[in-house]
Formats: structure tokens, C-alpha cells, sequence
């Protein structure tokens, strides 16, 4: 399904309809946690990959990809009817928005996290090195 586009001079989305749509977001995107997705169809394994994608150009794999091996195809979308209820309950323009923030927020996850142990690293080699240069000298 896709998602619903707004008609020229329509009202904006009521309180309920608000709630609904951020229902099936929280719902969707929990699902993709669950199955570590991106989103349906994007499943970055390596940093390489994570930096590499581009919020405002996403490529994700189609589901009819023929390709794409059936495992794999069920693994990347594990949340199809969850996006459906997404698409539906939501304006297409808040579908993107929700997605590219989401998107935008998991990249900052993982650099922050990748930034982490590269410091943890950095740290524990600074430590070694001056336990080495305070360690008395050893008598003979």
C-alpha cells in the first residue's frame, strides 16, 4: 500500500488520527528492531555499509528482487504487513519524514558507538604505555 497523499485544501490529520499513525510507527518501527532492520528492505551489516547510506537518496532491495535469496527475502521483510498499517494510517509525507529521521538516528547510534570503542581503545593503549614508563626499573 502506499501511503495516503493529502488533497489540496484537506484538513490537517485529527488528534485520533495522530495517535494512530504514531501507534503504527512505534509498532513498525519495533518490529524492525526486533528483526535489526533499517527499514523493510535495508539491513546494513558493516560500518562501511551503515556510512554509506545516504538519508535523502535511500536505496532499499525490492521484495521481487530475483536476486535476492528467500531467506533473505523473508529476514528484510519480516514487517511487511506492520509498514502496510504504517502506510495506511499515515500521510505519505510523514511516512518519509518518520523514516528518514529514523534512518538519520540509527546512523548516529552506530558512529557514536563505533567512536566509543575507539577511544576505549585508545584509552587502554594510553594506559599501558604509562604503566610502562612509571614502572620502577627492575633490580638486578
Amino acid at each position: 500500500m502506499v501511503a495516503q497523499v493529502p488533497k489540496l485544501g484537506s484538513l490537517p490529520p485529527t488528534r485520533s488520527d495522530r495517535s494512530k499513525c504514531w501507534k503504527a510507527r512505534d509498532a513498525y518501527f519495533a518490529c524492525l528492531d526486533a528483526n535489526n532492520l533499517y527499514l523493510q528492505g535495508l539491513a546494513p551489516q558493516t560500518h562501511k555499509e551503515v556510512i554509506a547510506i545516504d538519508p535523502k537518496r535511500l536505496t532499499v532491495v525490492a521484495e521481487t528482487d530475483p536476486n535476492l535469496p528467500k531467506a533473505e527475502r523473508k529476514r528484510l521483510f519480516a514487517c511487511k504487513k506492520f509498514k502496510e498499517a504504517f502506510d495506511d494510517d499515515c500521510l505519505a509525507s510523514w511516512v518519509l519524514h518518520f523514516s528518514l529521521l529514523r534512518v538519520k538516528d540509527l546512523q548516529t547510534d552506530h558512529l557514536r558507538k563505533k567512536l566509543d570503542e575507539e577511544e576505549a581503545q585508545r584509552a587502554t593503549a594510553n594506559d599501558d604505555f604509562w604503566e610502562k614508563v612509571t614502572a620502577k626499573p627492575k633490580e638486578e
